[in-house]
């Protein structure tokens, strides 16, 4: 008995140093994923996610079941086995927004990248963020995407 009560607490400690903050960014990891009313199979599907790798926002937690939106705030619950760790982002600036090739608004424009379109994060310095969107990389600011927080650093 006591042997399990401490395998009991050593397993809870260990799920909470592995706890990750929300909200936080995932991305949907099918290409239909059910969102739910609520944190339970059974609840009826309120939204239907139709793209592998849409950014999504996880704005609350119960159990495995992880509470969604996207960029147009549409979700619902679904089970944490369909999201993934893997990043992606949103270009919002209205217009078009240069890629550059590196981190300050002097470097050689890659590409322009219109509004709305998806390309996968790959990490944040400061006010930029380097995208890899279908076959250009680059540099973004911060500022023209949904999809990661301000003061974040993925």
């Amino acid at each position: 008995m006591l042997f399990c009560c401490l395998a009991f607490i050593i397993a809870s400690n260990a799920n909470a140093a592995k706890q990750l903050p929300v909200p936080r960014f995932a991305a949907i990891k099918f290409n239909e994923v059910n969102a739910r009313t609520g944190p339970a199979s059974d609840c009826p599907i309120e939204w239907v996610f139709v793209k592998k790798g849409e950014p999504v926002e996880i704005v609350a937690e119960y159990g495995h079941w992880r509470k969604i939106r996207d960029i147009a705030s549409e979700g619902g619950w679904v089970h944490s086995s369909v999201l993934s760790g893997k990043r992606s982002v949103v270009v919002t600036a209205k217009g078009t927004s240069p890629l550059l090739e590196g981190i300050a608004e002097y470097k050689k424009i890659v590409v322009y990248l219109e509004q709305n379109i998806r390309c996968v994060l790959q990490k944040c310095k400061k006010d930029w963020c380097k995208i890899d969107c279908k076959s250009h990389k680059g540099w973004i600011s911060r500022k023209a995407l949904w999809g990661v927080y301000p003061d974040e650093h993925p």
